[in-house]
């Protein structure tokens, strides 16, 4: 036997046609033992009821006649006979009519032995009066003949039904060996590297169709990690280069040239500065990861963002006119989500102040809410210079700054927490095209399930 037969006959798609095709096998004997059982006695019935018959024609004949007639009617129906094979007429012991020898009357339904071995006699018997007995019966060999028929036609059923079993296990087997090979050949060109390599799906929407599907859409999530992940590494090193740089620097002049406690004091003092600026980026991509990993979700409670939107109006009312901005809140009804506030109010600080420091004085800031059927929808908004199209899917990625960012303070983590907490609530967080100038950020919120329309 071959490696590849020895293969198929360890699939799970062989294992389960040989526990069908053995279910079947159980099913087609049953289905023997009760047909033969039931045309068993069927056959039986039949005889006995034509023995009933031909002693009822005998009885009538000695009622009206007395012996000699009944013994003409047993003569008449050995002559032609119906359906029963033997007839036995005797008085005293002695045989008056029949092919059967005498016999010790018994009434009812009698079995005899026949001439052989299938050959059983089954009739009944009657007393026509004290010393005359009658008996009626046929060999039962065409009962045994179609019984037999019957279970050669079940063997013939139950050996075509294994056969067929097999080589359905074995086609089944085949077509599931070559899916999961193309499954595990496309496992190892991604362990190998590859990430662009994807289960091939047939199209049926099968389990194996379905279990590819979920697993192409891992593997697009896992892609997508990796390529942040990539993509962060390479952010971090490259604006982590800059104030490391400094600090080195520093630290070097404090060594070479500081010569007081004064000196020592402002370099230990702008090292330490440093430092805090390094782990606040630090903790901040910390502060995404758990967002991202779903902490805090157990404590969401109801939460209004039409009131949660004013009080937005309030924490930064002084901060937005001071920086020359103006902002404006329309809410209109009140409209409840499930959430956590202070991650809420963290997300709308970040749109805002992302506003705030990417636009120049006098920009319009607008925030405002409404609702669908199934959403809650607040749009932040301004009017100030905008943000190219090729750039708006990146704005969300973590330490992605424009270049004309470069020069402020920051890390480009802002949008990054935005998107975690969005996703946090179950929103979707995308930036969304105007008519005039500016930028347009819409937060579409999932409406509870008994939340009125």
């Amino acid at each position: 036997m071959s490696f590849a037969q020895i293969r198929l006959l360890k699939t799970e798609g062989f294992r389960l046609s040989s526990i069908y095709a053995g279910v079947f096998a159980l099913s087609v004997l049953a289905m023997g033992v009760v047909v033969l059982v039931i045309t068993g006695q069927a056959f039986r019935d039949q005889v006995v009821q034509y023995s009933r018959a031909d002693l009822a024609a005998i009885q009538d004949g000695y009622r009206s006649e007395g012996v000699d007639e009944a013994r003409e009617v047993v003569m008449q129906q050995m002559a032609a006979p119906g359906a029963s094979d033997f007839f036995l007429l005797q008085k005293d012991k002695t045989v008056l009519a029949g092919n059967l020898p005498a016999m010790t009357g018994k009434a009812g339904i009698v079995s005899l032995p026949g001439s052989g071995p299938g050959h059983d006699i089954l009739g009944v018997g009657l007393f026509l009066a004290p010393g005359i007995y009658a008996f009626s019966g046929s060999d039962l060999y065409r009962v045994h003949a179609a019984q037999d028929r019957i279970i050669t036609a079940l063997l013939w059923l139950f050996s075509a039904g294994i056969v067929l079993a097999v080589l359905g296990g074995a086609l089944v087997s085949r077509s599931f060996l070559r899916r999961t090979d193309a499954m595990a050949t496309a496992c190892r060109a991604i362990m190998d590297g590859n990430m662009r390599t994807r289960i091939p799906v047939r199209g049926s929407g099968d389990e194996l169709d379905r279990l590819a599907d979920a697993i192409n859409a891992m593997l697009d999530r896992i892609a997508g990690l990796m390529e942040n992940v990539h993509q962060v590494t390479n952010d971090i090193a490259h604006d982590l280069r800059t104030p490391v740089s400094h600090l080195r620097n520093r630290l070097e002049r404090a060594s070479s040239q500081a010569a007081t406690v004064d000196d020592y004091a402002d370099a230990i003092q702008a090292a330490i500065a440093k430092s805090d600026e390094i782990l606040a980026l630090f903790n901040a991509l910390l502060r995404i990861a758990q967002l991202e990993g779903g902490a805090r979700r157990a404590a969401f409670a109801p939460v209004d963002l039409a009131e949660l939107l004013s009080h937005m109006r309030e924490l930064f009312g002084a901060v937005v006119e001071e920086a020359g901005h103006h902002l404006e809140v329309r809410t209109g009804s009140s409209v409840t989500v499930r959430g956590d506030r202070q991650l809420l109010i963290q997300l709308f600080s970040n749109l805002i102040e992302n506003a705030i420091l990417h636009t120049p004085p006098g920009t319009h800031i607008t925030l405002s809410l409404s609702q669908d059927d199934t959403q809650a929808i607040v749009l932040v908004s301004d009017n100030g210079p905008g943000v190219p199209l090729d750039e708006y899917d990146r704005l969300f990625q973590r330490l992605y700054r424009r270049e004309a960012s470069r020069t402020r303070p920051g890390y480009g983590l802002g949008l990054s927490m935005v998107s975690a907490l969005a996703e946090l609530h179950g929103a979707s967080v995308k930036i969304v095209e105007q008519a005039g100038p500016g930028l347009c950020v819409r937060v579409a919120f999932p409406l509870p399930a008994d939340s009125p329309e």
